[in-house]
């Protein structure tokens, strides 16, 4: 399969998606319900967009399994799985604050091979293919340089509802004395993209799904980064950063685990 000609097409798929989900957004168009817990949101844009990115799939890739958010599998024999999160950041799109994005990544045999993450509130598209680089409109991008602790920003995020949202603040008052700041977007896909272009140094969260980091991570990998999922207290961290600072970051976090 030819990369370059597919982050064409994937590139074609998401610029329509966002048109729609900017006239749904600024004409009012939105449906909101909730799913699993009080503070879990979906829209019919989720929705509505999700169903313009699988109808695209299915038409250029009918054989290829598709793996959404909101309408979980469409499971065949390929090996290829794309891994979709129509509206990453929904509480964010609802409020209209410009911090949301649509993720969409191809995998071959479970390794990760393109992947696109686009903010159109904010005209950033992310993307990178595998030993192709990571780019920004156009542009490459690295992760940053630094290697001190103290000099670092970092990201993270406080799922809602939960036991994880609770844990992570005990990581949070770890970690807040020891950097130069945290933020929280409440876009992991964007966070992920904003350590690949060096904004942030660093990112941690629990208990992501492969819809929320999948195109992000490649997107970390190829410009220079390390992510990595571990097992901490029975939960999932998603954990990256450069790699001078990788190391330091890890242990400083998980040091009382």
């Amino acid at each position: 399969m030819n990369l370059d000609q597919l982050m064409i097409e994937i590139e074609s798929w998401v610029d329509k998606v966002a048109v729609y989900q900017k006239i749904a957004n600024e004409q009012n168009q939105l449906q909101v319900r909730t799913k699993g817990y009080a503070t879990d949101f979906v829209t019919n844009a989720d929705v509505k967009s999700e169903e313009i990115l699988v109808e695209c799939i299915r038409k250029a890739y009918p054989e290829h399994s598709i793996l959404t958010e909101e309408k979980g599998s469409y499971a065949s024999d390929s090996n290829y799985l794309w891994v979709i999160d129509p509206i990453d950041g929904t509480t964010n799109f609802i409020h209209r604050f410009p911090l949301s994005s649509i993720s969409i990544a191809l995998q071959h045999k479970g390794v990760t091979q393109a992947g696109m993450v686009y903010s159109p509130w904010l005209n950033m598209k992310f993307y990178a293919t595998r030993r192709g680089g990571a780019y920004l409109n156009g542009k490459r991008i690295f992760v940053s340089a630094t290697a001190q602790l103290e000099k670092s920003l970092l990201a993270t995020g406080f799922p809602g509802g939960g036991f994880s949202e609770y844990m992570n603040l005990e990581y949070f008052k770890r970690m807040i004395s020891q950097v130069a700041g945290i933020r929280r977007t409440g876009s992991a896909a964007l966070d992920l993209c904003f350590v690949a272009a060096s904004y942030f140094d660093g990112f941690w969260e629990f208990d992501l799904n492969d819809w929320d980091m999948c195109a992000g991570a490649l997107i970390v990998e190829e410009a220079g980064g390390i992510v990595q999922r571990l097992e901490v207290n029975e939960h999932s961290l998603t954990l990256c950063s450069n790699d001078r600072l990788y190391d330091i970051f890890k242990e400083s976090l998980l040091i009382q685990d």
